[in-house]
Formats: structure tokens, C-alpha cells, sequence
């Protein structure tokens, strides 16, 4: 209701407040999976995401990747793709062990995941791996087509789409560039070297 209202600020607020309720109610020494089709448990895993993205999105990283970590304990199944975002963090963090342990779940079925590897690879050898790349090319072109854009509108039209019953594979490759455009100004070189 916050966020619709234009209040994001408060919303951020909010969600960070609800998280800090659910990480005390939470056990620490054991994970505790929640079940998605319980509403309150749902309501649960919506809020420890939001709070993650608050986070990532003001830059705050250890923040992210510990409520994103909470996170893939409650849902093992993944249902937000925590992973892909979670690898993203490490990357940028260089905690490589952690990225390691996780990449086994970075598939080729996901653009996203598929951009986490081939940042992963451009950061240790600097350099693009080509395989990694033609597969981001061929089988992921809407979300390759996004990173290289020189603008990336957040208008009318995108919301129209995103919000849509079926969004588009150009409008959800949108979303995930604003979800993670502060990471690539921080980082540039990335992007720089996928569009050469």
C-alpha cells in the first residue's frame, strides 16, 4: 500500500522492521523451512525478500546476502530465485568459497544465473568466457539485448507489460536491469565489455 502510494521510503521501513520480528521468531542454529502455500508463511518470505531488495538496492550488500541467505533456508525451493541475486552479491563481495558452493544451483535455464557465471568469470580472468557468452546470446537474447541497451526507460509502456497477465521476455529482462542497475554502476567494466 506504501510503495503504491509513492511512500517507498516508509515501505523500506516497514518491511526492515517485519524482518527483524521474523529473524527473532526464526531459530538461529537450524534451519526452518516454511511452507509457501501457508498464507502467513508466504506473507513471511515476501517481506525477508522485499527487506533483501531494499538493501541491495541502497548498496547495502552484507545486509542482502544475509536476509537472502535466511531466505533459501525458509524456501529451499527458490521460489523468488534468491540464487541468482544471492551469487550476484558474492561476486561483487569476492566471497568466492560461498559463490562456489552455490553455483552448482546457477542453471542454464536462467538468463540470470547464466549472467551471475559469466560475471563471475569477466571478475577472476577478466575477461568474457566465450561459451558462457553465446549462451547468454542464443538462449537468453532478450535479457543480453537489455544489458547492452544504452537506456533501459522505466515507463508507461514497461509497467503495462511487466504487469501484464504474460509479461514479455523484454519487459521481465527490464525488470531485472532495474532490480540490478545499482550493481553495474558500481561495477561497470561488465557491462562495458559486453557491449564491445
Amino acid at each position: 500500500k506504501l510503495v503504491s502510494e509513492g511512500h517507498y521510503a516508509e515501505a523500506c521501513e516497514y518491511r526492515y522492521e517485519a524482518f527483524q520480528l521474523l529473524a527473532e521468531a526464526l531459530p538461529e542454529d537450524e534451519p526452518m523451512p516454511l511452507k509457501w502455500e501457508h498464507a502467513n508463511s508466504h506473507a513471511a518470505m515476501t517481506i525477508l525478500y522485499g527487506s533483501a531488495i531494499d538493501h541491495f538496492r541502497i548498496g547495502d550488500l552484507e545486509m542482502t546476502m544475509a536476509q537472502l541467505e535466511m531466505l533459501l533456508e525458509c524456501d529451499p525451493e527458490d521460489h523468488f530465485e534468491t540464487v541468482n541475486l544471492l551469487a550476484l552479491c558474492y561476486i561483487a563481495t569476492e566471497e568466492w568459497d560461498a559463490y562456489d558452493d552455490l553455483a552448482i544451483d546457477l542453471t542454464d535455464k536462467s538468463g540470470e544465473a547464466v549472467t551471475a557465471r559469466l560475471w563471475a568469470k569477466f571478475r577472476t580472468d577478466k575477461a568474457l568466457d566465450s561459451s558462457l557468452l553465446t549462451l547468454l546470446k542464443s538462449k537468453h537474447k532478450a535479457l543480453y539485448t537489455e544489458l547492452i541497451a544504452q537506456e533501459h526507460p522505466d515507463d508507461e509502456a514497461f509497467h503495462r507489460d511487466i504487469t501484464s497477465e504474460r509479461p514479455s521476455k523484454a519487459a521481465e529482462a527490464r525488470e531485472w536491469w532495474l532490480l540490478t542497475e545499482p550493481l553495474w554502476s558500481e561495477f561497470p567494466e561488465f557491462i562495458e565489455a559486453l557491449r564491445r
